[in-house]
Parts: C-alpha cells; structure tokens; sequence
C-alpha cells in the first residue's frame, strides 16, 4: 500500500492511497463520521428566556455548536459513550452518578441586551472546563431586543455521530477515484473548452497542447468530457487507486479523527478475533 499527502491542514486531511480495497477505506470514511466520540451539548436548563426565539430552536442552535476535544483525547478513549447514553438529568431515568459524572462538562450561557440590540455569540458560552469549549467564537446564537435576557445552564455529554450528527467530528469524509485522464492530439483542436469549464483546473495550455497538470485534483464531473465538440478527451478510473478526504468540524484535527476511527476499528476487530477464538476453543474442547 502506497499513501501520498495531497493536503493537510486544521480543516481538512486528503491522502492518496494505492494498492489498498476499498472497502478498508470505505470503513475509515465511516468510522469517522459515526464512531469518533466527542463531546456536544446535550442538555439546557432555561432560568431565563425572554427573547423572541423558543427554547426548542435555542437548544437545538446551542446543541450544533462544534466543542474543542482535540486536547482530551486520551480522556475520552476511557469513556464508554454507550454508558453516557443513559445518563440523564431527567428523573425518569435512574442514572449510575459515578460513571455519568466522567459523561457531562458543565457550561454556562448568560446575556442580556441592555440599550440596543445585541447579539449573542458561541464566544458568550463560558466553560467549566478549559479544554472544552466552543471552536469558534463567532456563531451567532440569537439575537436580544433592549430588556431581553437569557440565562441557560448547559451540559454536554460524549457521544458519536451514530447517535446524532452533532457528535461527529468529521463534516465530510468521502472516498473517491482516481481518473485517469486521456487527450487524443490528433484530435483536439485547442479550443480550450475543457480548461475553462472544469471546476478543479485539472487541464492547462502547454505551448501547442493541452495537458493533464493534476489528475488528484479532478473529481469525475466530467464537464470536459460532455463539452468537448470533437470529444477528443476520455476518462476512467484508475484500479486500485483511491483518494481519502477527511473535512473537520474544528472540535478535532483531521488526523486525529483518522487515527481514533483506526483505532476504534481495531479494536473492534480484536474483539471479534478473540470471540471467534473462543468459538474455536470451545469448539475443540
């Protein structure tokens, strides 16, 4: 297996992988966006709310906001999410107070316009615990006529994306192929269609031809291919050749998520491992 650094930064990871099934990729793009466990707001207690929006539609804005766990990591890797699941502040359900207390991070959201309008902020939102906090400052929560207040506590729990897609760390996470990208000279005429129609300036002009400069950048949209009049471009797929692209909330680098959903994954197939082991023993005994 064959791995090339296409992109990396705070945002976004993309790697192009050759000589590797697909379905193992397939597996990491899911594991990322279902299994990666993070922390997201989960409960609010309204003291006080007399602005112009429910409490429904403020829970659900304050529920969305991404939180920073790229610093707890090895902390969260303790924590059973499915345990937290089951931990409530509600009194229908009697929660296990030991395990929950390693669930929750407790936060606090308290605003009040006082002469004009003010606008609330993600920044507003003051954490017990420094490590966890909003990613970004800037999301606009709701917005408090002169006299309104609100005044939430907040509790976020640990959970995955499997539950709900406020706990995934990953916004976009996606495999895709490699094109393999043919111009027949003989045919093209230079008309440059193909360089100005495609989106990802994969094609430029080399002197008396047109070249391929990047075959990682094109996505398969095949724009060149359809607006091409003499149709002197083809395109496939290259076998075994695939191209791994992780987007990131912000609550966690991009490589980070790679790295937990390996390591979840793994650890799940040592579980099966040691069962099937089991069966066999127990099958020779």
């Amino acid at each position: 297996m064959e791995m090339t650094l296409l992109e990396i930064s705070n945002e976004a990871l993309e790697i192009a992988v050759k000589d590797a099934p697909l379905p193992f990729l397939n597996a990491i793009r899911r594991y990322s966006l279902a299994k990666v466990p993070t922390y997201a707001i989960d409960e609010i207690m309204v003291v006080v709310n007399t602005s112009s929006m429910y409490d429904e539609i403020l829970a659900h804005r304050l529920a969305m906001i991404p939180l920073t766990v790229e610093e707890v990591k090895d902390r969260i890797r303790e924590i059973d999410p499915e345990v937290c699941e089951k931990c409530s502040s509600s009194p229908k359900e009697k929660a296990i107070e030991k395990e929950c207390e390693t669930c929750y991070i407790h936060m606090v959201l308290e605003a009040e316009a006082k002469e004009s309008e003010t606008t609330v902020y993600s920044g507003d939102i003051r954490s017990e615990d420094p490590l966890i906090k909003p990613v970004y400052n800037n999301i606009p929560i709701v917005i408090l006529a002169p006299g309104q207040r609100i005044s939430l506590e907040l509790r976020a729990r640990v959970g995955r994306g499997l539950e709900h897609a406020k706990w995934s760390p990953a916004t976009i996470a996606v495999t895709r192929y490699v094109a393999d990208i043919k111009i027949e000279k003989e045919l093209c005429n230079l008309c440059r269609k193909c360089i100005e129609l495609c989106p990802k300036n994969v094609f430029e002009m080399d002197k008396d031809k047109i070249k391929v400069i990047n075959t990682y950048n094109c996505i398969l949209c095949k724009q060149c291919l359809q607006n091409c009049p003499i149709k002197a471009i083809t395109i496939s797929r290259v076998d075994n050749n695939y191209v791994l692209r992780i987007e990131s909330s912000g609550s966690m680098r991009p490589e980070s998520i790679i790295i937990e959903s390996v390591y979840i994954l793994l650890n799940e197939l040592n579980e099966l491992e040691r069962f099937v082991k089991s069966i066999k023993h127990g099958a020779q005994t």
